[in-house]
C-alpha cells in the first residue's frame, strides 16, 4: 500500500501560483473544483477548471519548469498530492491512462498552436479539410515548389477522388508531369527509420494522421498555411516528437512538417501506439517529458504574443529561444540561432505594417548580428536584461521601471538519444521493442529558471495554515 498526501484546500486558497519553482508535485482532484487561472487572461488552458478525478499540475512536474497558472479552490475540495516520479509509475503501468492523458496533451496544444496562429493572423482560418488541402496545393503549383504541389495535390486525390476540386487538381498533376516533374521524393528507409532530404514535406495540414515521429537526427519546421502564406510556427530539433496530435485526438493534422536539412526519423504508426506503450512502458515518459516541453514552451511563445508592442516580442521571443536551446541566460558567449531577420519577425507574429520600424529597431542593436539564415546574439546576458526592460514598459502590464531580476540558467531539456537501434521490424513486433534512453544533454550550473512576478490581481498565496486543514497521510492505493 502506497502512501500519499491528502490536503483539505477551503474555498479561495491557492494550491500553488503562477512561477513557482516548486514542481515535484502532481495533483489529483478528489472532491470539489480548482480554478487553473495564468496571469494573462487572453491565454487560455484546456480546462479552466478541474474536478473530482481530474489531474492538474503535470506539465510543469514533467517538464521540470515554472508553475504556467495559479490554481485556485472554487469550492472547498480535497486533493490528493502524488510524488511526479510516483505519477510516472504509476502511468507507466497503466498504459490506457496514459492515452488519456495523452489525449488531453494533444487538445491542449491544439488550442494553443490555434490560439497562436489566431494572434499572428489577426483570425483562425476556417473552410473544409478538402479545400484547404487543394488550396495549399494550388499554391505551391503556382508558386512552381512542385515536390510540394506533387504531395498534395496527390494526397487530395487520394482523399477526395470525386472532390470539387477533383479535375482541377487533376489537370495541375498532368501539368506537371508534362514538365518533368518526378513528383514528391520518398522517403529512404533504413531498418526503423525514414530518411529524408533538405525541403522535403513529412505531411501536411488537414490530411488525416498516420503515425507521430520522433527526430534522430535533423530539423523539422511546423508550418500552417493561411492566405497564401506559410507560417512558420515551430522548429523542432533531435528528440523531439511530433505529429502526435492527430493520431491520438483522431483529427486531421493541424500543421504541416517540412524538413530542415537532412533528417532521420523514427515513426510510429496509430494502431501500433497502444502496444508501443503496452510493452515498451519507459517510451510513455519520453513521449510524455517531450509534448510538456513543447506545451511549456509554447505557452510562455503565447506570452510574448499577447504584448502590445513589436519590439518586446522580437526581444521576448529571442529570450524564450535562448531558454529552449538551453542558453544560460548568464552566459556572455555568442549564440547563433538558425533564422534570419525575416523569419524572426514572422515567427514574433508581426504584422507588415509594423515590420519596417521594428526592423530598423533590430538592425541599430549592436547585440544583434544578422545573416542570411542565421541571428547570432553576441551577449546572452545583455539580450535577457533588454528583454525584461521592454516587458515592464509594456502597455500589457502598465508598469513602469520594474525591479529586474538577475538572469539565471534553465535546466536542459532532455533529449532522445538513438544510440543503439531499437529492433523494430517494419511491423513493429511488441516484444522487439526495446528502449530509448532518456538523458539530459547538459546541466548548466547556477538554481532553476525564474519566472517574472506575474500581474494577478489577487492577494499572495495563503499559508496552509490559514486556509487549509493539516495535510494528513492517509493510506491511498491508485493502482
Amino acid at each position: 500500500m502506497e502512501q500519499f498526501k491528502k490536503r483539505v484546500f477551503k474555498k479561495g486558497a491557492y494550491i500553488y501560483v503562477e512561477g513557482d519553482e516548486t514542481v515535484d508535485e502532481i495533483y489529483i482532484v478528489e472532491r470539489g473544483i480548482v480554478q487553473l487561472k495564468p496571469s494573462n487572461d487572453r491565454i487560455k488552458r484546456y480546462k479552466e477548471f478541474v474536478r473530482d478525478g481530474e489531474v492538474f499540475g503535470f506539465i510543469s512536474s514533467l517538464c521540470q519548469r515554472p508553475r504556467m497558472e495559479s490554481t485556485i479552490a472554487k469550492t472547498d475540495s480535497i486533493i490528493i498530492i502524488v510524488s511526479r516520479s510516483r505519477f510516472i509509475d504509476l502511468v507507466q503501468k497503466n498504459p490506457e491512462i496514459a492515452l488519456k492523458i495523452l489525449k488531453n496533451f494533444a487538445e491542449e496544444l491544439r488550442q494553443y498552436d490555434e490560439m497562436m496562429f489566431s494572434l499572428q493572423q489577426g483570425d483562425t482560418d476556417i473552410g473544409s479539410d478538402e479545400l484547404k488541402i487543394f488550396d495549399m496545393g494550388s499554391y505551391y503549383f503556382k508558386t512552381q515548389n512542385y515536390p510540394f504541389a506533387s504531395y498534395i495535390l496527390n494526397r487530395y486525390m487520394a482523399l477526395y477522388p470525386a472532390g470539387i476540386e477533383a479535375e482541377s487538381a487533376s489537370a495541375m498533376i498532368r501539368e506537371m508531369e508534362k514538365a518533368g516533374d518526378k513528383g514528391a521524393p520518398v522517403p529512404m528507409k533504413t531498418g526503423i527509420y525514414k530518411v529524408y532530404h533538405d525541403k522535403q514535406i513529412i505531411f501536411c495540414e488537414s490530411e488525416p494522421g498516420e503515425e507521430l515521429y520522433i527526430i534522430k537526427e535533423g530539423k523539422v519546421k511546423i508550418v500552417k498555411f493561411s492566405n497564401n502564406t506559410e507560417i512558420m510556427l515551430s522548429v523542432l530539433r533531435e528528440g523531439d516528437i511530433f505529429g502526435e496530435l492527430a493520431i491520438v485526438s483522431d483529427n486531421t493534422r493541424n500543421a504541416s512538417a517540412v524538413t530542415w536539412g537532412k533528417t532521420v526519423l523514427l515513426p510510429i504508426r496509430k494502431e501500433t501506439l497502444g502496444v508501443v506503450l503496452a510493452k515498451s512502458p519507459n517510451i510513455i515518459n519520453k513521449i510524455f517529458m517531450a509534448i510538456s516541453q513543447r506545451i511549456w514552451f509554447t505557452h510562455i511563445r503565447l506570452e510574448a504574443r499577447v504584448y502590445v508592442k513589436p519590439v518586446t516580442r522580437i526581444y521576448a521571443f529571442l529570450e524564450n529561444k535562448l531558454m529552449e536551446d538551453n542558453i544560460s541566460l548568464k552566459s556572455s558567449k555568442p549564440v547563433t540561432l538558425n533564422f534570419g531577420i525575416d523569419e524572426l519577425l514572422r515567427m514574433s507574429g508581426l504584422t507588415p505594417s509594423s515590420k519596417s520600424k521594428t526592423m530598423n529597431h533590430l538592425l541599430e542593436d549592436s547585440n544583434l548580428v544578422f545573416h542570411i539564415g542565421q541571428t547570432v546574439i553576441e551577449n546572452p546576458i545583455a539580450l535577457s536584461a533588454k528583454a525584461k526592460f521592454y516587458r515592464s514598459r509594456d502597455h500589457m502590464t502598465g508598469q513602469e521601471g520594474e525591479e529586474e531580476a538577475p538572469p539565471v540558467s534553465r535546466a536542459a531539456s532532455p533529449t532522445l538519444e538513438f544510440e543503439q537501434d531499437l529492433g523494430l521490424t517494419e511491423d513493429y513486433p511488441a516484444d522487439e521493442i526495446e528502449d530509448i534512453t532518456l538523458t539530459p544533454e547538459n546541466e548548466p550550473g547556477g538554481k532553476k529558471p525564474v519566472r517574472e512576478e506575474s500581474d494577478l490581481p489577487i492577494p499572495a498565496p495563503p499559508s496552509d495554515k490559514e486556509f487549509s486543514l493539516p495535510s494528513e497521510e492517509i493510506p491511498f492505493d491508485i493502482d
